[in-house]
C-alpha cells in the first residue's frame, strides 16, 4: 500500500531529478522498516538536493551578478561544501535567493537541526512523528523554495504549460493551480494575478475573436477552485479589469456565478458590457445562478431585447457558433423559468412593438422564429404578425425570416393559416402566396 507521501512525490514529478528521487525512495524504505533516523536523514537530503537542482538550473536571483551566481553554482558542485551553501543561502536575509517568510526560515532551521540529531546520534529521540511531520512540511512548502519566490515558480510553470514544445496540448493545468495557495502568500496574490493577466493578453493576442482562448479561460476558471481567501482576491482583481474579465466570461460563462455578491458589477455587466449576440449565453448564466435581483429581471430582459441581437437563437447558425454556442435546451428551460419569454410576449404583443416598432421587429427576427418553434403558434402571435406584415411598411427582415422558416416547415404555415381563418384575421399576401 502506498503512503500518501509516495503519491504526493509522483504528483510532483520528483523523478525529473533522479538523485533526489532515489533519496526519497530510500527514506520511504527506511520508514517502513522503522529506521526513522535514517528516514528523516534521507528525506532532508532529498529536499536539499532539490534546492541544489533548482539553483543550478535557474537564472541569477535578484541582486546577484552573473559572476557571483556562477561561483555559487560551482560551490554547489563541491561535495564538501554544497550542503552548507544551501543552509546559508536559505538563512541569508540580506540577499535572499528564496523569498520565504521568517517563519518558514525558522521551520527550515528546526528540521535542519533534527537532521543533525539523526546524523550525529544526538540525545534527542527521533521517531515516526518526526518523519511524517517533515513530509508534511515538504508538501506544504517545497514549492515556496524556488529562486526569486513562489510567484515566479508558478508563473513559469503556467508558461511552460502553454508552450506546446514542452507540454502536450491536452495536459491538465489543475496540478499547477493547486500549488498556488502553498506557493504564493495571499498578500502577493494580486501581483501574481497581474502578471498572469499580462501573460494571458500576450498569449491571446496571437489568436482572434471576442472571447478568450478556451485553454486560457479554463485556467482562469480553475483559479476559483482555490480557498475562499484567494477567490475573493481574484474576484476583486477581475472587477478592476472589466474588459479582461468580459473576455473570460464570454468563453467560460459559468464563471459569472462567483460574482454573485457584486451587485454593482453585475448591473454594469448586463446594462453596459453585454453587446454581442453570444452575450446571451452570459445572460442565461446570470439567470441560472439567480444573480440578477428579482426586481431587475424584467428590466434586464427588455434591455437584452432592445440592444442585443438574438441571432444566437437561430439554430441554423450552429455551424458558426458551434453547438455549445447557441441557445440550447438547457438554456431554454432557464429562460422559460425566469420569465424571459413572458417579457418577450409583453413587449411584442401586449405593447404591440411588432406592429408599431419597425426596427424592434426586424432586430428580434430570430427570436420570433424561436418562439414559434418552442413556445408555439397561438392566436395572439398570428393576430399581431398578420397586422404587422399587412402594413404598407412591414418589418421586412422579420417577414423574410418568417417566409424562409415557413417554406422549410410548411406545417407551421398551415397552422398559421388555420388560426387566421378561424379567428377572422387577414392573412398577409407575403405568407398566403406560399400556400
Amino acid at each position: 500500500m502506498k503512503l500518501k507521501f509516495e503519491e504526493w512525490l509522483v504528483e510532483q514529478e520528483i523523478d525529473k531529478n533522479s538523485e533526489a528521487n532515489e533519496l526519497f525512495i530510500e527514506s520511504i524504505t527506511c520508514y517502513k522498516a522503522s529506521a526513522y533516523r535514517a528516514a528523516l536523514l534521507f528525506s532532508f537530503l532529498g529536499f536539499q538536493t532539490i534546492i541544489k537542482y533548482r539553483i543550478q538550473n535557474s537564472k541569477p536571483a535578484e541582486n546577484y551578478v552573473l559572476g557571483e551566481w556562477d561561483q555559487l553554482k560551482r560551490n554547489l558542485q563541491n561535495d564538501d561544501l554544497w550542503d552548507k551553501v544551501i543552509v546559508e543561502s536559505i538563512k541569508n536575509k540580506s540577499k535572499p535567493i528564496f523569498k520565504v517568510s521568517e517563519d518558514l526560515r525558522e521551520q527550515y532551521a528546526f528540521w535542519k537541526n533534527r537532521r543533525n540529531d539523526s546524523a550525529h546520534a544526538k540525545g534527542n529521540t527521533i521517531s515516526y512523528p518526526h518523519v511524517e511531520s517533515f513530509w508534511l512540511f515538504l508538501q506544504s512548502n517545497l514549492s515556496k523554495f524556488v529562486v526569486n519566490g513562489g510567484r515566479e515558480f508558478i508563473l513559469q510553470g503556467i508558461k511552460n504549460h502553454f508552450d506546446p514544445t514542452r507540454t502536450p496540448v491536452d495536459a491538465a493545468i489543475e496540478p499547477i493551480i493547486k500549488k498556488i495557495n502553498t506557493s504564493i502568500d495571499i498578500i502577493d496574490y494580486q501581483d501574481f494575478l497581474q502578471k498572469l493577466k499580462n501573460f494571458s493578453i500576450d498569449y491571446d493576442s496571437k489568436l482572434s475573436g471576442d472571447s478568450m482562448n478556451d485553454n486560457l479561460a479554463n485556467m482562469w476558471h480553475s483559479l476559483f477552485q482555490l480557498p475562499e481567501a484567494y477567490c475573493n482576491v481574484l474576484v476583486d482583481f477581475l472587477i478592476s479589469e472589466p474588459s479582461f474579465c468580459l473576455r473570460i466570461l464570454r468563453s467560460k460563462q459559468q464563471v459569472v456565478q462567483f460574482f454573485h455578491n457584486k451587485s454593482t458589477f453585475i448591473r454594469v455587466l448586463w446594462k453596459k458590457d453585454l453587446k454581442r449576440d453570444s452575450d446571451y449565453k452570459v445572460f442565461v448564466e446570470l439567470l441560472r445562478y439567480n444573480i440578477i435581483p428579482e426586481g431587475q429581471i424584467s428590466e434586464a430582459t427588455n434591455h437584452m431585447l432592445e440592444h442585443i441581437s438574438p441571432s444566437i437563437f437561430d439554430e441554423d447558425n450552429a455551424w458558426w457558433h458551434g453547438e455549445e454556442g447557441i441557445i440550447n435546451e438547457d438554456d431554454r428551460l432557464i429562460l422559460l423559468d425566469r420569465g424571459f419569454f413572458i417579457e418577450f410576449e409583453k413587449a411584442a404583443f401586449e405593447n404591440r412593438k411588432v406592429v408599431y416598432d419597425f426596427n424592434w421587429g426586424n432586430f428580434n427576427k430570430e427570436l420570433f422564429i424561436y418562439y414559434v418553434k418552442y413556445i408555439g403558434l397561438n392566436e395572439q402571435f398570428v393576430e399581431l404578425i398578420n397586422e404587422a406584415l399587412n402594413k404598407v411598411n412591414p418589418p421586412f427582415k422579420l417577414r423574410d425570416e418568417l417566409r424562409s422558416f415557413y417554406k422549410k416547415n410548411p406545417e407551421y404555415l398551415e397552422k398559421h393559416n388555420k388560426i387566421s381563418e378561424t379567428s377572422g384575421y387577414e392573412m398577409p399576401k407575403s405568407l398566403s402566396n406560399l400556400l
